[in-house]
């Protein structure tokens, strides 16, 4: 009777052991950076931002704090694929793989959606320095070359108007090639549209395309928004926060490119923003604190900037006192 007793307790035994073994192992979440690093061949999962949607056919940059890389499928394999737009919070885990010297995951394994509508910070850069960033750092990652007096072919002639599939020069510049794509049509698209006649600045995702795998980047503008008018205004570069939230009061702190002075309207209402608060020193990061507020209400609170260059303004965003909603500590970098 011992030994029968003895065989079922180890019996039991073994059972809660195989029913307590764990699964596989999800695959740990890599920074892009760190991902990028481990090259071709290898498959990583990343949580990064969408930087561009369909007008950009079916490749999908993504990028966070550090880095850029490049997905690529056929959204008719990968259900919701075509759908992602920039300012798409993503999960993915695929293969990376060369393209023409392209770093890009594919094939995509997976991939889920964290959240919409978040905000993505290109690296801007004057347009002397500009070659000094179309290096393999910056592949993937969206960038704005500032003070850009014209697109000029590459053969010197003016562009008056862009067309798909080609090829432009940032002010002739050698080393700083502009592609547009084909599929960037429609009244928001680049196709047909005219560049600006007067300086401004230009965004784009940086790509590669070398079939040695040197060399061969290029900016790829997304839609006609990626040129940007106003060289020289002062250009808000950080969403506005409020930090040091109390009851009664908060610091309002923004950043542009250029300096600028400091201006806050607030209100109860996005319509009326009738209080007003300024400072009139030129700066590119800018902070107002607002006091006598009302404990546990929604401000609504429209930033802006003025230099010699015009005026710059940001739409009207809520603040709640005493809350902390839409706070940060109170240090800015």
């Amino acid at each position: 009777m011992t030994k029968l007793l003895t065989f079922v307790s180890l019996f039991a035994g073994l059972t809660a052991t195989a029913q307590a073994a764990p699964g596989p192992a999800a695959p740990p979440v890599l920074t892009v950076k760190a991902a990028r690093a481990l090259g071709a061949g290898s498959t990583v999962t990343v949580r990064a931002v969408v930087i561009n949607g369909a007008e950009m056919g079916n490749i999908r940059y993504i990028q966070d704090a550090e880095a850029g890389l490049a997905l690529y499928a056929q959204p008719a394999k990968l259900p919701g694929y075509g759908e992602l737009h920039a300012g798409d919070s993503i999960q993915v885990t695929g293969q990376l793989k060369l393209y023409n010297g392209l770093l890009e995951m594919d094939p995509i394994t997976s991939f889920h959606k964290l959240a919409g509508g978040v905000r993505v910070r290109a690296l801007q850069v004057p347009l002397a320095q500009a070659t000094s960033a179309f290096v393999e750092a910056n592949e993937g990652r969206l960038l704005e070359i500032t003070g850009v007096p014209r697109l000029l072919t590459p053969t010197g002639t003016p562009v008056t108007a862009l067309a798909g599939n080609a090829n432009y020069l940032l002010n002739g510049q050698p080393g700083t090639l502009v592609r547009v794509g084909a599929a960037s049509t429609g009244p928001g698209g680049l196709v047909d549209a005219t560049p600006p006649t007067e300086t401004f600045d230009l965004r784009g995702v940086l790509s590669q395309y070398s079939p040695s795998g040197t060399g061969g980047y290029q900016l790829l503008p997304r839609l006609a928004s990626d040129l940007v008018l106003g060289g020289g205004l002062p250009r808000l570069t950080e969403e506005p926060v409020p930090v040091d939230v109390s009851p009664t009061g908060f610091t309002v702190v923004y950043s542009t490119l250029n300096a600028g002075d400091t201006r806050v309207r607030y209100g109860l209402n996005a319509q009326e923003l009738k209080e007003i608060r300024t400072d009139a020193t030129l700066t590119t990061r800018h902070s107002l604190t607002l006091s006598d507020l009302i404990p546990g209400t929604t401000y609504y609170v429209e930033v802006s900037s003025r230099n010699a260059a015009g005026t710059e303004t940001a739409a009207p965003v809520p603040f709640i006192t005493s809350s902390g909603k839409r706070s940060r500590p109170g240090t800015k970098n």
